[in-house]
């Protein structure tokens, strides 16, 4: 985890310094804010990838005292449990588990693929690592 923080923090250096070169904002992934961003898995409340996004940078061992953010109609409901479809906008294959800390049925979500989960993980998700 740390060698991936210090890879993302050279690559945002980078991407700042460009950004003031040409004098523009930089992009920057900020986790559980509701919006998904390049560099993140968003796992979705509804199929099709619709309605509020938990969106993650960082693995999360426990969905638990996570809540999707922003106005659509799923805002404020708890994340664990609660997700029906998935984006991956992260150049890592996630992967995702029916148990907190990894345990439970596990299934991998690959880096550029989307889709709606099968019954076994349909509101069933609880915890997600990159790999």
């Amino acid at each position: 985890m740390k060698l991936r923080n210090s890879l993302r923090t050279v690559a945002t250096a980078g991407l700042v310094l460009s950004a003031v070169a040409v004098g523009a904002g930089p992009a920057s992934a900020a986790e559980k804010d509701g919006w998904l961003n390049e560099g993140e898995l968003g796992l979705f409340c509804w199929q099709d990838q619709s309605n509020s996004v938990f969106d993650l940078y960082e693995i999360d061992i426990n969905f638990y005292n996570d809540n999707f953010k922003g106005t659509r109609s799923c805002a404020g409901q708890l994340t664990d449990n609660n997700t029906e479809s998935w984006s991956n906008r992260d150049t890592y294959t996630w992967k995702v588990y029916t148990g907190s800390g990894g345990q439970g049925y596990m299934t991998t979500l690959g880096s550029g693929g989307r889709g709606n989960l099968n019954s076994t993980f349909f509101n069933q998700i609880t915890s997600a690592f990159w790999h």
